[in-house]
């Protein structure tokens, strides 16, 4: 990335306020940290809607693997259609056998790696409790949050696209967890887009906003939220849906996460992407040092994050300071960046 790209991303950003005190240290960009995605297609009313539930989830899983880099081992993708020769799906969408699938994952899990959830489906609520509709039992924000506990060591990224999934989000909040509701309220509970929108943000890393070649949960929210917002505009529809995110943990749900009103600060710092694997891949040039990769990629990513996190810090520090702090984060950044593009370049470069 070059340095005009690192000022951008500071320009866009200063007006965020300080970020209050964490018990720990939340999403790691480290290479001792997995990270692990759990894709759960539930079911639905109609054919149509069970079709295109499917196939967002066998996108979702597609994106993972060939933009991301994830193994087999670091994906559940549970559905409510099974092909035995399609080795992408993990089984049924079960309660049964999703908690089966976890009790394994939880048998791998080291604190501080991510766990990333992805609802998909349809949901449903009323004045006492929500639901994610599934084959057999569904799942109640209250069950799903007890599911959470359990992972109380890992940092948590859910993002709950179906209907109705706003009053099943708000039991699920909490330190170190990015919660992702494809709507705002309880009176919003009819089939939503959300989903096209944030798998979208995340193919072909299109969410990028601030052109590091990732993308976080705060951009693939911005992204999704803005084009559900223009789909209904061109359709001539009053909106339905109103993504919102919680990501300090006080159940208080933002509609525009910008740092300013607390919520974003977690989501910003949140990839889905991994660190190169040690072994070379195919997207690696002959005869690079892919474990010198593997350190300045490292490095730099927690450069990345040493920037956000200061930007959060903004009113607490003199100007000076906070400027001198800033520019060597900067610069430092710019020349990781750039030994990583030669090693590495990305297409077009």
């Amino acid at each position: 990335m070059r340095i005009f790209d690192y000022l951008v991303i500071w320009g866009c950003l200063v007006f965020i306020s300080p970020a209050s005190a964490q018990q720990r240290e939340y999403f790691l960009p480290q290479p001792t940290v997995q990270k692990y995605a759990i894709i759960l297609a539930g079911a639905a009313a109609e054919e149509k809607y069970a079709v295109q539930i499917h196939r967002w989830a066998l996108r979702l899983h597609d994106i993972l693997t060939n933009d991301y880099g994830y193994g087999p081992e670091q994906i559940v993708l549970l559905t409510g259609q099974v092909d035995p020769d399609d080795a992408r799906i993990s089984g049924y969408c079960r309660r049964e056998i999703f908690q089966d699938k976890l009790r394994v994952l939880r048998e791998v899990l080291e604190p501080g790696d991510q766990v990333f959830f992805f609802l998909l489906g349809h949901g449903t609520s009323n004045a006492e409790e929500a639901k994610f509709v599934i084959t057999g039992p569904d799942i109640t924000g209250r069950e799903f949050a007890s599911i959470l506990e359990s992972l109380s060591e890992q940092d948590i990224v859910l993002v709950n696209t179906t209907s109705a999934s706003f009053p099943f989000c708000t039991a699920l909040t909490g330190p170190g967890r990015v919660i992702v509701s494809a709507t705002r309220s309880r009176a919003e509970k009819y089939d939503t887009i959300f989903a096209q929108y944030f798998i979208a943000a995340l193919d072909g890393h299109a969410g990028d906003r601030d052109k590091n070649r990732r993308v976080s949960m705060w951009e693939a929210f911005g992204f999704a939220a803005k084009n559900v917002k223009k789909w209904y505009a061109d359709q001539n529809r009053i909106p339905t849906e109103h993504a919102a995110l919680d990501d300090n943990g006080d159940g208080i749900f933002s509609l525009d996460p910008d740092g300013v009103r607390d919520d974003g600060r977690l989501a910003e710092i949140a990839y889905l992407d991994l660190i190169p694997a040690e072994s070379t891949g195919d997207d690696i040039p002959a005869g690079v040092d892919v474990t010198l990769i593997r350190e300045l990629t490292a490095k730099a990513r927690g450069l990345e994050r040493s920037v956000f996190l200061l930007r959060n810090r903004k009113a607490e520090l003199p100007r000076e300071s906070y400027q001198k702090e800033m520019e060597l984060l900067l610069i430092e950044l710019a020349r990781i960046s750039s030994k990583l593009r030669k090693m590495n370049p990305a297409p077009g470069d």
